[in-house]
């Protein structure tokens, strides 16, 4: 026979082994149903309670403003927060640095690295129009609470400190201490988790694990998803704020010149947009993420993402077509959001500027990020700026003990639900924590469902009561039984 035939033969028997291996895993993966109740359970008067008292603290409008901003607001809520939560004010041991709050429960063994559960205070600006209800009116309608940070991020807030007020009330006393800690300026990336954490190391004290904000209880976390699926951040994108200024002689906009600072800003931005600069790469933390979520998914996509050994390389390709979401998970970013010119419509500037907002992955740092950018813009006489930034956080290992635990709990929770870690585009102050503990989870054990997802930083932000109460029972259930 040929040799070339026979070479043939063995690639194609080769590509139909490959293939078959891969089908016989897609098919034994599948997730099996899973029955049975939660261990932690509400009851109509209980979930009524928590919405109100969430609905208290939605009234204080702690908008986050930026250095120098008026605490006054942030103090109200104090306030706020010691008439809903006795028990905690009576029990625990409180400090405040700077409109910035960190409470102390001593547990039986203060020798054993304790808990941080963690929020932030502040919540961003509400548009004056679009609202179907007072952004800071806390009203209580179908099923949910609606208002500015009700879901980002006083609900996490308040289940945090209602678990503990309860545990209080009925006697519990942890293994271990348990810090409730909640910065006053997230929205800002401001410096309060910073004094935060400063306070902890001052004291000597490492954390066994910081639980903060960030992936929640969501559907469609996938096209084909059979359930809804519980995702744990364990790293998050690094952020970084860019200036281009692009230079002219200015003039009369009756007789334009060609290549105005405008003009050659723009032909910038267009090669950025369309030929991304930046690597393209399945870090570890997506493929832990691909790997647990695959079980769950539909044959097609079970095939390719519980296979990664064999679809890597396609996924890689693929990725960043699918939509802006899956983009994000394999690529840094960029996005040009802020920019300014001449004072009037008919002067051609002798100066412009745009400002771009860049979310670094794992895979480069930000200073190799920014001089990719650097080098493009130069190609157009265009000046670079750093004016802020840091590098994505470091990663919580998937398989710790503390992940396994908190894997468990969901499981105990919300049977049935996917469980996976999860690799966060956005930002959270638990990133600052990794100066004091190996396990930084983000995590709020409440469900969210799509349109309240999309009001997140927008008009209409609301959460369900039913989803808060039981977040309230899910960290009773984790205080409750972590040893």
């Amino acid at each position: 026979m040929n040799p070339l035939v026979i070479a043939l033969l063995i690639i194609v028997g080769i590509i139909v082994l490959l293939l078959a291996i891969a089908v016989i895993r897609a098919v034994s993966i599948k997730a099996k149903p899973v029955e049975g109740e939660s261990k932690a359970v509400f009851t109509p008067e209980e979930e009524e309670k928590y919405a109100r008292v969430l609905s208290e603290m939605i009234k204080v409008p702690t908008i986050s403003k930026g250095e120098g901003e008026d605490k006054s607001e942030f103090y109200k809520l104090h306030a706020v927060l010691r008439e809903l939560f006795p028990n905690i004010h009576e029990s625990l041991e409180m400090t405040e640095i700077d409109g910035n709050i960190i409470y102390r429960w001593q547990g039986k063994d203060s020798s054993l690295d304790p808990i941080l559960l963690m929020g932030h205070q502040d919540v961003v600006p509400a548009a004056e129009t679009d609202w179907k209800h007072d952004p800071f009116s806390g009203d209580i309608e179908g099923g949910c609470i609606h208002g500015r940070g009700a879901m980002d991020c006083k609900c996490t807030v308040m289940a945090e400190m209602a678990a503990v007020e309860e545990l209080l009330a009925e006697g519990f006393v942890p293994e271990r201490d348990v810090y409730l800690a909640y910065a006053c300026n997230e929205e800002t990336s401001g410096g309060g988790a910073q004094k935060l954490v400063k306070y902890l190391q001052d004291k000597g004290i490492r954390l066994c694990v910081a639980m903060d904000e960030g992936g929640a209880i969501v559907d469609d976390a996938m096209p084909g998803m059979s359930s809804k699926c519980a995702a744990v951040g364990i790293v998050e994108k690094g952020t970084v704020n860019i200036k281009f200024t692009a230079k002219g002689k200015g003039g009369h906009s009756s007789t334009p010149p060609k290549n105005t600072p405008f003009a050659r800003l723009s032909a910038f931005v267009c090669d950025v947009e369309k030929k991304n600069p930046f690597k393209t790469v399945i870090t570890t933390p997506v493929k832990y993420m691909l790997s647990n979520i695959a079980p769950y998914l539909s044959f097609p996509m079970r095939l390719i993402f519980g296979n990664l050994w064999l679809f890597k390389p396609l996924l890689t390709v693929l990725m960043p077509k699918f939509s802006p979401g899956a983009r994000a998970f394999v690529t840094t970013t960029v996005v040009f959001t802020m920019g300014e010119g001449s004072k009037a419509p008919n002067v051609i500037p002798d100066e412009a500027y745009l400002i771009a907002n860049m979310r670094v992955g794992t895979q480069q740092s930000k200073d190799e990020c920014v001089e990719i950018l650097r080098k493009i813009a130069a190609k157009y006489d265009i000046e670079t700026e750093l004016l802020k930034g840091f590098n994505a956080s470091r990663i919580s290992d998937p398989g710790s003990d503390e992940m396994k635990y908190l894997k468990q709990c969901v499981a105990d929770v919300f049977p049935g639900y996917c469980f996976t870690p999860y690799y966060m585009c956005g930002g959270t102050d638990c990133r600052h924590y990794g100066a004091v503990t190996d396990n930084c989870l983000r995590f709020t054990p409440v469900y969210i469902s799509p349109s309240q997802m999309a009001a997140m930083h927008a008009a209409n932000e609301s959460i369900g009561s039913a989803a808060v109460a039981a977040g309230v029972k899910f960290y009773k259930y984790f205080l409750r039984n972590h040893k």
